[in-house]
């Protein structure tokens, strides 16, 4: 969650003493993506069309109600956003139970240290100098990787929106591993990072909020294997790491500072979403940093409500995980379609 206001530790951050205690790590069930079929037979035949929208990230799927979705095609759902980071509908009328319901299919129910209702965060447009001290409402960031539990599966339904403005772009963090040269990818491997909420728990109290549950500061994989695709994923969120505690401290600042270069330079890696009323997006935090695009429209059209659940916590298995290129390049050779000059068909890019 980004925020607008001062991070400083003033007395009111010094005599705040939140009310929930600390969360504790958990193994959450198996992931529902894992018993869904890998042709998503059911799911893609309720659907008058698939969209894949770049090659690397994003699908939208047409003609599907979500709150029409029989078991198995949430299974197969599950899958789909864990292959391709994102997947977008529109027009849906699925009601704000039904969203609840149908988050807690897929896990247990996360809850942002900031979020009001236990259920789900009130999303709304934001106003404020994106290019200030301190603001990072501008950043690319996964949900609150500084939990012991991430997020895994988000859900955001669009209540309203202005005419234009306020789009969310989603990157894949699959294929910005990918993009690393080799050196940087074994260098990056075995890393760790340190995702911290000091900063907006801080910014929160300071700016009238109420978080329920102390900062906290936590150690995770700087590359991190994805539990279902088997992928390798890059975990960097520049709105929460601090620092990589194997580096000297301007070896890990120069690291760091590359990465946000890194992503924002990832325009061939990123889908642009332009909401409606009633658009879903539906995505893998585990595998996907976004930002909303700020300014330029009338904040009070936007609103949106954001569910999520608890992920397995963030690890790092180099013998059962493999890189984009290495999927793609073994499906080729499994399936015969490497084509001349090397090229890859599109078909097995979007496996």
């Amino acid at each position: 969650m980004a925020f607008q206001v001062t991070s400083e530790l003033s007395a009111a951050v010094l005599d705040y003493k939140p009310p929930d205690p600390a969360l504790k790590e958990f193994v959450p069930s198996r992931d529902r993506a894992l018993f869904g079929d890998p042709e998503k037979a059911s799911l893609l035949a309720q659907a008058s069309a698939v969209d894949n929208l770049t090659p690397y990230v994003g699908t939208e799927l047409k003609g599907i109600q979500l709150s029409q979705l029989t078991d198995a095609q949430k299974d197969e759902l599950a899958l789909l956003v864990a292959e391709r980071g994102v997947v977008f509908f529109r027009d849906q009328d699925i009601t704000l139970e039904q969203q609840h319901a149908l988050a807690t299919y897929y896990g247990i129910q996360d809850r942002d240290p900031n979020q009001q209702d236990p259920r789900h965060v009130t999303i709304i447009g934001r106003e404020g100098n994106i290019r200030a001290y301190g603001n990072n409402s501008g950043e690319f960031h996964s949900d609150h990787s500084f939990e012991l539990n991430p997020p895994s599966y988000t859900l955001l339904r669009m209540v309203k929106t202005p005419p234009n403005g306020g789009d969310t772009i989603f990157a894949s963090q699959a294929a910005l591993y990918d993009k690393l040269s080799p050196t940087f990818q074994k260098t990056f491997e075995g890393l760790h990072a340190i995702h911290s909420s000091d900063r907006g728990y801080a910014a929160s109290i300071n700016g009238g909020g109420s978080p329920h549950r102390a900062p906290i500061n936590t150690s995770h994989p700087l590359v991190r294997t994805h539990p279902v695709t088997r992928l390798k994923i890059l975990n960097y969120n520049p709105s929460f790491i601090t620092r990589i505690p194997e580096l000297n401290a301007q070896e890990s600042n120069h690291i760091l500072a590359f990465l946000r270069e890194h992503v924002l330079q990832a325009d061939d890696l990123t889908v642009r979403w332009r909401w409606t009323a009633g658009a879903v997006a539906f995505w893998d935090n585990r595998s996907i940093v976004h930002k909303a695009t700020p300014g330029g429209y009338n904040v009070t059209l936007r609103e949106g409500n954001r569910t999520a659940i608890f992920g397995e916590r963030p690890f790092w298995d180099p013998e059962n995980s493999e890189s984009l290129t290495q999927r793609i390049e073994r499906l080729e050779i499994e399936k015969g379609t490497i084509g001349k000059n090397g090229t890859h068909s599109e078909s097995v890019l979007n496996n």
